[in-house]
């Protein structure tokens, strides 16, 4: 069973070890989420609801996620589906998340140090980039943001809100918990998505790699397939 495997504690993000990764880069295409419609995957464009600018109505991924997203769905138990909420992100979103992102923590997290308030904005927005060597993860496709959701495509609840920066939302935080229910929720999520062939940001439960520098950084490969996808 998906839920019977603790999520085990993992290192925080060292960026300058991710970006060492060599990229050698496939052609390989991005494609709309919502052909995985009919394997029961739902899709919301989280943040062209949310208004942000730049953002896009529909959620694009690499081709090579198509078929483990698939894979992952296929993974959970009956009644319970995955919901997509971001995949490729242009720039210019990338842009607006990170301000956001450090203004709230300015402003939640007041008393921490702005060394401490950095490395924290770091776990959970990584820094634009379209440089070649080093572009951020969702500029090339191959990062994926998902949760749970029922049959009715309303989404389950996993102790946190999507994006919320807060120490709850490392993926392994309800281990232990007597949340139970969450606690499920959370290693149906993870567990489904390695099982996948993804690999998980430890900060952000929601978050998934695959063929991108953090995969392969995180599973030790010569070199990452995707590299970044337009600007």
């Amino acid at each position: 069973m998906l839920c019977d495997q603790p999520i085990p504690i993992a290192h925080d993000v060292d960026w300058s070890e991710v970006y060492t990764v060599p990229i050698v880069a496939s052609n390989e295409p991005l494609e709309n989420t919502s052909v995985l419609t009919e394997h029961g995957v739902f899709t919301s464009a989280e943040y062209y609801l949310q208004g942000i600018k730049g953002a896009l109505d529909v959620c694009y991924v690499r081709e090579g996620l198509i078929h483990r997203l698939q894979h992952a769905a296929s993974c959970l138990p009956e009644g319970v589906h995955l919901l997509v909420l971001d995949g490729w992100r242009p720039y210019a979103v990338q842009m607006a998340l990170r301000q956001s992102f450090a203004t709230h923590i300015q402003q939640q997290y007041s008393d921490l140090s702005t060394q401490d308030q950095q490395h924290m904005l770091n776990q959970f927005v990584a820094q634009p980039s379209t440089d070649v060597t080093q572009p951020s993860p969702h500029l090339t496709g191959g990062s994926v943001d998902v949760t749970l959701c029922d049959a009715m495509g309303n989404a389950l609840d996993l102790g946190t809100a999507f994006d919320e920066i807060s120490a709850q939302s490392y993926s392994h935080a309800f281990e232990g918990s007597q949340c139970i229910q969450v606690q499920q929720h959370r290693r149906m999520l993870y567990w489904s998505m390695i099982q996948a062939g993804f690999s998980n940001l430890p900060s952000e439960w929601w978050h998934f790699d695959y063929g991108n520098q953090l995969w392969a950084h995180h599973y030790n490969m010569p070199a990452a397939h995707y590299g970044m996808v337009g600007v």
